[in-house]
């Protein structure tokens, strides 16, 4: 009899010591605070480049706010979860999971942060009046929305007359950099030749290409490479310096067609 009843509880003491096995663990005391750290810089980088970007375009928070809210908030859900299982017993494996996975996305959400955050060029000179024209993807051709700021910068050039300019070529980020600088050139020279039958004189601009750029859009959206591929002007005035750039804030009225 008591064999029998020792045969009957081996295998649940068996079982029992293999559970409590799998229970000792470590608590994961470096993963919750690698996780908390990330995800505090996460929140004071996302709020500090959602200050600076809607200072730079002028908008308030909710309509411009550039950071990933969903990353960051999935992050700190994912934290709190995980902070609550560290200290309940047997459950340090899920919390350790729960806690990489915060730190992921939290890591995520700031390097998404810190792309957008980066400011367009600064609108230096703006009132001269000349707009940039933008090109589709791997194409020179005048585009129909180019038309009419082309016609609008021709008449500030004739109105103009001792202003010079440089129409710089760029291509977005894909192609090769000899590809790019090819592009860049057609895309300058056929805004040059659009300029030159609206009769502005073809000694009074400079057309070349800057290659590839990312200096208008930071990231690998659409969006940013829209942005990066278009023909810009630097007007060179008389009392300007020798290569001085003028770089021009897009508004509403000349944000490219995407």
């Amino acid at each position: 009899m008591k064999r029998d009843k020792l045969l009957l509880v081996f295998p649940v003491l068996v079982l029992v010591l293999l559970y409590l096995a799998g229970c000792a663990t470590p608590p994961p005391t470096q993963e919750l605070a690698d996780a908390e750290a990330s995800v505090t810089a996460a929140k004071d980088a996302c709020a500090q480049c959602t200050a600076d970007w809607c200072a730079n375009v002028g908008k308030d928070v909710q309509s411009c706010a550039p950071c990933d809210g969903e990353e960051l908030a999935a992050a700190e859900s994912a934290l709190a979860k995980g902070k609550a299982l560290a200290g309940e017993f047997c459950s340090e494996l899920e919390a350790r999971r729960l806690l990489i996975d915060a730190k992921a996305k939290a890591d995520e959400a700031l390097a998404k942060c810190q792309v957008a955050a980066v400011p367009p060029p600064p609108a230096v000179g703006e009132e001269v009046g000349l707009k940039d024209i933008f090109f589709d993807f791997d194409m020179s051709n005048i585009r129909p929305d180019a038309e009419p700021v082309l016609q609008e910068n021709a008449e500030v050039l004739k109105n103009n007359p001792n202003m010079t300019i440089v129409i710089e070529g760029y291509a977005d980020i894909r192609g090769s950099d000899a590809y790019n600088i090819a592009l860049g050139q057609r895309r300058a020279d056929s805004t040059k030749a659009y300029l030159v039958q609206l009769g502005v004189d073809p000694s009074r601009i400079q057309a070349e290409s800057k290659g590839e750029t990312s200096k208008f859009a930071a990231g690998s959206t659409e969006d940013a490479y829209q942005l990066n591929r278009r023909a810009q002007f630097v007007p060179v005035s008389p009392g300007m310096g020798p290569g001085a750039r003028i770089f021009f804030k897009l508004n509403d009225e000349s944000k490219p067609a995407l």
